[in-house]
């Protein structure tokens, strides 16, 4: 009787960037939750504490006060020194002043406490743009990106219905002592498993490591950030001014959503909360697919220009085509579906805007985020106060709608003017 000795395969091991990337999703998902759960809450903080939508205004702007100031210095920290410090201070930091905010009573005190919050959050992404550039092979660029930021998306569908479930159940305030909690446990996974660069990994593969190094060009640490250079890139231009037109339809909903679709369409606060969540589901479906599906026609094709150009341009022209609808609509589920729809286009600007920067200057990935986000919050602080004031003013949100598509067309123009794949500077 014969022996047989059957070798079995080796199983491969977990890539180490699956690590950073998980980590990278859920720490956006987290910032988001955080974020948004003012304006899950605000219904019921508006009626107990007796505000308008303008005063609303006032406190759902001051956030991204404090949240546009760290953007640029955020991303040249994480440049300079690693990203893993930086935003392990950011996400403690925001998660204290989650956790605070039920603490404060007025207007004032609220919107201060929001203004530090959002010091904490202004890290979040230039530190996770700065630590991708050195961790994701260009190869991947596009559907890394999009699966990391659909954690915004999905941070607002868990956020909803679980905020909601909160304040039916113990409170409004243990909305953000819960959510609060949910960061600093994020921190305890962030500091066993993050490292800033693959080379400095100890137990990444060899292979996993080469098959980094040989899709991504050398990134030498950042001693100095030449301004003048990327500030005179007609690219980095069209990023800076999209992020900002795609951030004012994204902000709009962020905010106003919630109160929009009850003080507007008639939706009570359990319709809201079970309702609100799906315009984000379709974003989580559409970064991802389009994320997929970019990275494979720029394989297939070779040319990211012309491929970060026409799946910026079906984004925003359908969404913006959607929203002008939308400010004529009426039913509840016509409002869900044209709402739902333009969120789903706008996210595929995962694809576009969000591994740009990586394209265009890999090297100072994390600044220029930080100068995307910069402008993108600049729209984030006009915003609400925008919406607040004309609906107050006027009792009317069509206007709104129409001002986003605007803004959006354009951006297309820009974008297919001057935006780049091809990367400008070394």
């Amino acid at each position: 009787m014969s022996s047989e000795i059957i070798s079995c395969p080796k199983p491969t091991r977990w890539p180490k960037r699956l690590n950073l990337i998980i980590l990278f999703f859920t720490s956006n998902l987290i910032c988001y939750m955080d974020r948004v759960n003012i304006s899950i809450t605000a219904p019921l903080i508006m009626k107990e504490y007796r505000w308008n939508e303008a005063t609303l205004g006032i406190v759902l702007s001051s956030f991204f006060l404090g949240y546009t100031l760290l953007q640029i210095p955020g991303g040249w920290l994480a440049d300079r020194f690693g990203g893993k410090k930086v935003l392990t201070v950011g996400v403690l930091w925001w998660s204290v002043f989650t956790i605070i905010t039920p603490a404060t009573r007025t207007i004032t005190g609220m919107a201060t406490v929001r203004i530090l919050m959002g010091l904490g959050e202004g890290v979040n992404f230039p530190s996770i743009q700065s630590l991708a550039a050195r961790w994701i092979p260009a190869g991947e660029r596009s559907r890394v990106m999009g699966f990391i930021l659909s954690g915004v998306s999905l941070g607002s569908i868990i956020a909803f219905p679980m905020a909601t479930w909160i304040m039916a159940s113990i409170g409004w305030r243990w909305v953000f002592y819960l959510f609060g909690l949910l960061g600093l446990v994020w921190c305890a996974f962030w500091v066993w498993l993050a490292v800033n660069t693959p080379e400095e990994h100890k137990t990444i593969s060899p292979k996993e490591l080469k098959s980094i190094l040989d899709d991504r060009p050398k990134i030498p640490p950042v001693k100095k950030v030449p301004w003048k250079g990327l500030l005179s890139k007609p690219s980095v231009w069209a990023l800076i001014i999209n992020h900002f037109c795609v951030s004012w339809g994204f902000f709009m909903f962020l905010t106003w959503l919630p109160t929009y679709l009850i003080r507007a369409h008639g939706f009570s606060i359990k319709e809201m909360g079970v309702y609100s969540m799906l315009p984000y589901l379709t974003m989580v479906v559409g970064s991802n697919a389009t994320g997929w599906a970019a990275d494979y026609l720029i394989k297939r094709y070779g040319n990211i220009t012309l491929i970060r150009k026409i799946f910026h341009t079906i984004s925003l022209v359908g969404a913006s085509i959607l929203l002008i609808f939308l400010a004529q609509a009426t039913g509840k589920i016509t409002v869900l579906l044209l709402i739902s729809s333009a969120l789903g286009l706008m996210s595929m600007t995962g694809s576009t805007t969000g591994p740009n920067s990586m394209d265009i200057a890999p090297r100072y990935s994390g600044t220029i985020m930080g100068m995307q986000t910069t402008a993108g919050n600049i729209a984030g602080i006009i915003v609400p106060l925008v919406v607040g004031w004309l609906v107050a003013a006027t009792g009317q949100w069509s206007l709104i709608f129409y001002i986003a598509a605007a803004i959006m067309l354009f951006a297309v123009i820009v974008w297919n003017l001057f935006a780049s794949g091809k990367q400008v500077l070394d």
